[in-house]
């Protein structure tokens, strides 16, 4: 993670998290260059987040898997935390100064603006339900693009990397007048330590119902019809537990393995986010953002596009149920998952700010919650 000068715009990572990185929309049409295209492992949840501090949805974010990190704030900012359901802690501390026992803290809400003060430092703590977060601040993050992204691609070494203890995230230059000038519309006020400093709405999570289970649509793949029927229903008929070792490259399921001995050999074909595959050993892996482009197991599933969300709530540990459907029903639920998605955006924007539109006056009644 590049370093900038201490100053005004400015995040101080004072403890990282379990996995933390900068991410965005991503770097899509470089397969040919052997690169998938990565950038945040829920794009809506990220553009969302976006729309909460009034950004366009593609502004870099802050990604959090698991236990998040510990941050201070150099500089007042309008931020919001989409995806898991974390407890927030904050202490107000000058910078420099260091935590004592007296710190109690005050917790703070997700999934809604919230106005942080210069000085404030943020705990994220190991989260109640779901795996991960994305968090947006007002005006985004000032790093510089690689290939067209600011994301970091762990598995290919490009971008800005993991976050590590003593990085330090620039903001844009005006963040800290764009955290209050966007704070003031939505809150009705200007923002104050004394008063609660966000909106008493908030949006509804992304988690999977049922979490830590997951019901996944998945489609029959490429190579689906080579497994014996015993195999195809102990692929379907089992509860899957996600192992340790998934990362932003793959879930990795472990449960009974599946009998591979008559399944062809193959040469490599391009694969996807989403496509399960089953290695020799007879555990299916599934895709994610940062996978490879091309691979020579076999093609069994994919899951569906609508179901690309519930992936990245999928952490060790959490149980994965794989039911096969049709294109058409696959087809309806990315429609489905579009207009709902729209739905939620339009209400956001209307209450936080569309950013293609500045002249528009943003609601301050805290009547209405956007869902």
């Amino acid at each position: 993670m590049s370093r900038v000068q201490a100053g005004a715009s400015v995040i101080e990572v004072i403890k990282p998290g379990l996995l933390d990185s900068v991410q965005d929309g991503g770097r899509p049409g470089q397969a040919a260059m052997a690169l998938s295209r990565g950038g945040a492992m829920d794009r809506d949840a990220m553009a969302l987040a976006n729309a909460l501090v009034g950004n366009g949805g593609d502004e870099a974010v802050l990604e959090m898997t698991g236990p998040g990190p510990e941050l201070r704030f150099h500089c007042d900012a309008w931020i919001a935390c989409v995806g898991a359901q974390h407890r927030i802690i904050r202490r107000d501390t000058k910078a420099g100064a260091k935590a004592n026992a007296s710190d109690r803290g005050v917790p703070l809400p997700t999934h809604r603006p919230v106005f942080v003060a210069a000085g404030g430092v943020l705990r994220w703590q190991v989260p109640e339900l779901g795996w991960r977060s994305w968090l947006a601040v007002a005006g985004g993050l000032s790093l510089a693009q690689v290939l067209g992204s600011r994301s970091a691609h762990l598995a290919a070494n490009l971008g800005p990397g993991r976050l590590l203890a003593g990085d330090r995230l620039a903001l844009v230059d005006e963040a800290e007048s764009m955290a209050r000038q966007r704070a003031e519309k939505v809150l009705g006020t200007a923002p104050a330590l004394s008063r609660r400093a966000w909106p008493a709405w908030l949006i509804a999570d992304p988690l999977p119902r049922g979490w830590p289970i997951i019901e996944l649509p998945v489609l029959a793949g490429r190579h689906f019809g080579a497994l014996s029927s015993q195999a195809r229903d102990a692929l379907l008929g089992q509860t899957w537990t996600v192992g340790s070792q998934s990362n932003r490259q793959g879930l990795r399921l472990h449960g009974q393995p599946l009998d591979t001995r008559a399944l062809p050999q193959l040469a490599s074909e391009p694969v996807s986010v989403g496509t399960v595959q089953l290695p020799p050993a007879g555990e299916p892996v599934i895709l994610l953002a940062e996978h490879q482009t091309t691979g020579g197991y076999p093609r069994v599933l994919e899951v569906a596009s609508a179901a690309a969300p519930l992936l990245a709530q999928a952490g060790a540990g959490c149980r994965v149920r794989l039911h096969l459907i049709g294109l058409d029903e696959a087809d309806r639920l990315a429609q489905q998952q579009v207009r709902e998605f729209d739905l939620r955006l339009r209400a956001v924007r209307q209450a936080c700010g569309d950013p293609s539109d500045p002249v528009q006056d943003t609601l301050s009644s805290e009547e209405g919650r956007p869902q």
